[in-house]
């Protein structure tokens, strides 16, 4: 069995859509042929932490190493446990790596060394990291130039054209060239690189065309694990209501206002009846958002239900009539490029989906797997007017009529895109490694 060394900020116990990709891919590798050694923070913070989820019984047959972060333990500390968005030390931290893509780069200037060691010791035959963090990816150039080993790259999200970054900030806008040198150096030493959305390929082709990337683009969307909804237990309001619940975080651009304000409009119209509707968040919020959604709170039900667990997560998609799916980014804003996890769990609920989206990939596959309905991300008519459309419906009905393409969906299976990913990894292996790789 080939062994590869998974790199990934985003693991277990920390939660979050961005942990499940890592997460699915050490579970279903080994049924392919190849054996998952994972590298993560040993202290490491994010909005969210669940610390059962290092309990899986597949993550206890896997060999985990865990390194760092001391270098930001004072930033964890501040940020995620106080609070605190702005704050002297962020700016001392934004000085010092600057020149390095993101603060967890101080994740790889700390374990880079025992990195090392723990790669020729454990004598992988190739290097796989996931980002964000785009850092994360130094870890995988050093291997592959210290090692002689392939390493193949994963991206969830763009590195330079990323569509949620705000450029009136100064230290983004002094960070696009870096950024831009950065992802043109990892893109030319990587053996492979895989990304969630065809649109993040396209952008990379074009923008690094003297390297020819086509030759090692691959798409793997994200997914849906079936094993994960085959327990679960739908929490639903045990009411006569349409229930309509979002899961998640807005991170970024992304915002519930226009949604709001959406059903806000059919209430003032008389088109709702704002009691035969409840609106549930079930996440991460942090105060500007939680003000945000307190303004129609007194004027139609609205339940703010906090962080939880994954499956308990899932087990509110499950016991919801609609699911709502909010990206936030315009199209000529780079929101074409979006394609958030967050639909592929809304898949496995097996619910019909209101999404807020621009065009692109997400767009065309809701509409091609009719798996539910896109509306404008900014047009509060618009939403509103494809709201009402599923309300009439209950109204009339007492339930919401959902026919998916069983097919298209089929095809976003965690297990059958890790074998793709099996597939790319396997390819890239077929070259020799250096003499050097594991001495």
């Amino acid at each position: 069995m080939k062994k590869i060394l998974l790199i990934s900020y985003m693991f277990p116990p920390i939660a979050g859509a961005g942990t499940q990709r890592p997460l699915k891919f050490v579970k279903y590798l080994p049924d392919f042929g190849i054996e998952p050694v994972v590298f993560c923070p040993k202290e490491a913070s994010w909005r969210a932490n669940d610390p059962k989820s290092i309990e899986y019984p597949f993550l206890k047959k896997t060999r985990i190493y865990r390194c760092g972060i001391q270098r930001l333990k004072r930033y964890f500390d501040l940020r995620f446990n106080r609070g605190l968005v702005n704050h002297p030390h962020f700016y001392l931290l934004a000085l010092k790596y600057i020149w390095f893509m993101d603060f967890q780069s101080a994740w790889y200037f700390e374990c880079r060394k025992e990195l090392l060691k723990i790669a020729k010791k454990e004598k992988v035959d190739c290097i796989l990291t996931t980002s964000p963090p785009h850092s994360v990816h130094f870890f995988g150039m050093n291997l592959k130039k210290k090692l002689g080993v392939p390493w193949v790259m994963d991206l969830r999200d763009a590195i330079f054209d990323e569509p949620n970054r705000d450029y009136s900030r100064f230290i983004n806008s002094i960070q696009t060239p870096i950024k831009w040198f950065y992802e043109k150096k990892f893109y030319r030493h990587a053996d492979a690189i895989v990304s969630v959305s065809q649109p993040i390929l396209d952008s990379i082709c074009i923008r690094h065309s003297s390297i020819d990337c086509k030759k090692k683009t691959h798409l793997i969307t994200n997914g849906y694990d079936v094993e994960d909804f085959r327990a679960i237990k739908p929490i639903s309001n045990q009411t006569d209501c349409l229930v309509v619940t979002y899961t998640g975080s807005f991170l970024g651009k992304r915002t519930p206002e226009y949604f709001l304000k959406a059903l806000l409009l059919l209430i003032n119209q008389n088109k709702v009846n704002p009691s035969d509707i409840i609106i549930r968040f079930v996440g991460y919020f942090d105060e500007k958002l939680l003000s945000i959604i307190e303004k129609y709170s007194s004027t139609y039900p609205i339940q703010v239900i906090g962080f939880q667990p994954y499956e308990k997560a899932l087990a509110y998609q499950v016991g919801s009539d609609l699911l709502l799916l909010v990206v936030g980014v315009r199209e000529e804003e780079g929101g074409n490029q979006i394609f958030t996890g967050k639909l592929f769990e809304y898949l496995g609920a097996n619910r019909p989906v209101i999404a807020l989206a621009p065009n692109g990939p997400l767009k065309e596959t809701i509409e091609k797997g009719r798996f539910g309905t896109v509306a404008p991300p900014k047009d509060i008519p618009k939403i509103a007017e494809t709201f009402k459309c599923y309300y009439d419906q209950w109204k009339k009905e007492g339930t919401l009529s959902f026919n998916p393409d069983i097919g298209l969906r089929k095809c976003f299976e965690r297990k059958r895109l890790t074998e793709k990913l099996a597939s790319i990894l396997t390819d890239s292996m077929r070259v020799e490694p250096s003499q050097e790789a594991h001495s």
